[in-house]
């Protein structure tokens, strides 16, 4: 098994190297092998574990749908049927005036008008559409689009409509070896970007916009954008230059602030790159005046974080629903001496289960491991999120608890610990987020973890 895993780790540091380097026709032909990997070895299984006979998946012309680098289109009505045997039958009708990008992926073609002798001809009893009301990435049937639809089915196969959104998920979420690559690639990338746009900071002299524009021209190098328009600057959790509260005014924290001396910094980022995203995190102390290492109370609120991390990675595994993940963490840490504060996503309820729990000398803990691939930490992310926030979607349906967690799975390995620092007088509450896979095996890196506050000297 461990050989197994050196050679596999080999592999995809020897792509690694290649992808860096490559160029957009390089990205192209990679993205046209991801689509083919995942239509040949995921599709089948997604669809016959969802009991779905027809998918069908319309895109409008002119909206730019989540699953347009998937499917390799940007209109028409995307159609894959299961005939028995290993391989999915794929159709489109109606793709005009744009090429695709690999025609070879598909077995018929026809106007839009020939999908009602297809499905007739199939007598599908059950067919998926991208209609969902939890889920972003399964709603992209407009109005228009699903009345132009059930024109085309007629009424005997309108009745047999049922909601794509669960084909979409395991679909999406599940990854082949291909995607895994392109996905450490980028990883790899923003990993080394992040970290040297750190250790550049002149403290009284380098702002917070300073390194986020030069992050961003980094990355663009290598085809790299960040998630949000702008740039993408590092966040203060501790001022050093304010020593009696260590609080953020609003004025201090703007994008011209420069660091200072005893600033405990958390970069927060995530990219874009071909069809992937990430959901990063580093943290950075700013060295004193005569200081070689970062004060006591941090290093031992950073170790805390560092011994929360593995008892979360030992609960995850393939097979578990999201909500039993979370049952399971949330358990093994509360056994382990830590106080369990449920993040909300609003900063104020946050703040205050955070600052409930006083001088306490137990850590407090939150959980935010969440979905990570096509789209990043984005609310339209497919697969199993074990954060209670991502539970509940705003209009009362169910939200990504239910998934179960399947192999090759990628994720935010996000969560928080707050520690009471004495030196600060203040409790702290240190991010921590990496990229992972759930395999087989657990729960896997593909770059070099979190492990140490960066020191800017």
């Amino acid at each position: 098994m461990q050989k197994k895993l050196h050679i596999f780790v080999g592999i995809i540091l020897f792509h690694l190297v290649f992808l860096i380097a490559q160029d957009a026709k390089a990205r192209f032909e990679m993205m046209n092998t991801i689509r083919r990997d995942k239509l040949d070895l995921v599709l089948p299984g997604a669809m016959r574990d969802n009991n779905v006979d027809v998918w069908i998946h319309v895109i409008r012309r002119g909206d730019t749908d989540p699953m347009n680098l998937d499917f390799g289109v940007t209109m028409g009505h995307v159609v894959f049927t299961d005939n028995g045997g290993g391989r999915i039958e794929r159709a489109l009708f109606g793709h005009r005036f744009a090429a695709l990008a690999d025609e070879t992926i598909y077995d018929i073609f026809g106007d839009e008008e020939d999908l009602t002798k297809y499905i007739k001809k199939r007598n599908p009893k059950t067919i998926a559409v991208n209609m969902s009301n939890w889920i972003t990435v399964g709603d992209g049937l407009s109005y228009t689009g699903y009345n132009n639809l059930v024109n085309l089915l007629g009424k005997k196969y309108a009745k047999r409509l049922i909601s794509s959104e669960n084909v979409i998920t395991d679909f999406s979420a599940r990854r082949v070896q291909s995607e895994i690559i392109a996905f450490a690639n980028i990883c790899e990338i923003q990993r080394r970007v992040m970290e040297e746009g750190l250790r550049m900071i002149k403290p009284g002299l380098t702002s917070r916009e300073e390194v986020g524009w030069w992050a961003q021209d980094e990355l663009s190098k290598y085809g790299i954008y960040p998630s949000l328009f702008g740039a993408p600057m590092p966040g203060i959790l501790y001022i050093g230059s304010n020593p009696k509260t260590g609080v953020i005014h609003r004025e201090d924290s703007g994008p011209h602030y420069k660091f200072q001396r005893g600033d405990f910094i958390s970069w927060d980022l995530g990219v874009h790159y071909m069809n992937y995203g990430t959901d990063y995190k580093r943290n950075a102390y700013i060295l004193k005046e005569n200081e070689t290492q970062p004060p006591k109370g941090l290093r031992h609120a950073w170790q805390r974080g560092l011994d929360a991390r593995e008892i979360i990675r030992k609960n995850i595994s393939v097979g578990r629903t999201a909500r039993e993940t979370l049952a399971a963490c949330v358990s093994a840490l509360e056994e382990a001496g830590y106080i369990y504060t449920p993040f909300t996503d609003f900063f104020e309820q946050d703040k205050k289960l955070i600052e409930s729990l006083g001088k306490s000398k137990k850590s407090g803990f939150s959980i935010d491991c969440h979905t990570v691939g096509n789209t990043g930490n984005s609310e339209v992310s497919v697969g199993p999120s074990f954060a209670p926030f991502r539970d509940i979607s705003a209009n009362g349906y169910s939200g990504r608890g239910h998934l179960t967690i399947r192999e090759n799975n990628l994720f935010a390995f996000e969560f928080m610990v707050h520690t009471w620092i004495p030196e600060w007088n203040r409790r702290v509450s240190i991010n921590f987020e990496d990229n992972a896979i759930v395999t087989a095996r657990g729960v896997e890196m593909l770059y070099p973890r979190n492990e140490k506050i960066i020191l800017v000297p």
